[in-house]
C-alpha cells in the first residue's frame, strides 16, 4: 500500500554545480551526501518539508544497472513512493504488468528499494521504498 511520496530523484551531470544551484540559487539546505559504491553513485539529499529532492550523479553511465535506471539521462528521473507491505506491493505491481528492474530489490539510502518500469511507458521509472526504522 502506498503511504506517501518520499522523494524525487533528479540525475545531474555535474554534482557540485547542481548542489550549488540548489543551495544558493534555490536557497535549499544540503542535508547529506551519500555514496553507493557498487553503482558508482553520489547522492545529494535536500529536504523540503516531508519530501526530499535527491540529486543523483552516476560516475559510470555505462553500467547496465545505470542504463536500466536511465541514470545516463539528466533530468527528473523518478518518484519514490514509500510503501507499507513491501513484498505485497511488489507482487501487486508485477501482477499488474510492472517490470522489476534487474538488481532489485536491494538496500537503498533509506531502506529496502525496488525500481519498476510501468506497463504504459518504457521511459518512466517508479521506485518503492520500505523505510528502515531509525535507531534512537
Amino acid at each position: 500500500m502506498l503511504k506517501r511520496i518520499n522523494h524525487v530523484g533528479i540525475v545531474v551531470r555535474d554534482f557540485q554545480e547542481a548542489v550549488t544551484v540548489y543551495s544558493i540559487g534555490l536557497g535549499m539546505k544540503l542535508d547529506k551526501i551519500v555514496e553507493i559504491p557498487d553503482v558508482q553513485l553520489k547522492i545529494g539529499v535536500f529536504k523540503m518539508g516531508e519530501i526530499e529532492i535527491e540529486l543523483l550523479h552516476y560516475v559510470n553511465a555505462e553500467l547496465p544497472i545505470v542504463k536500466a535506471l536511465r541514470g545516463d539521462q539528466p533530468g527528473v528521473n523518478h518518484i519514490c513512493y514509500e510503501v507499507e507491505g513491501f513484498d505485497d506491493t511488489m507482487k501487486r505491481l508485477i501482477g499488474n504488468g510492472f517490470k522489476l528492474i534487474d538488481g532489485f530489490p536491494r538496500k537503498g539510502v533509506h531502506g529496502r528499494i525496488a525500481f519498476f518500469i510501468p506497463p504504459h511507458s518504457s521511459e518512466e521509472r517508479i521506485e518503492i521504498l520500505e523505510v528502515e526504522a531509525e535507531d534512537e
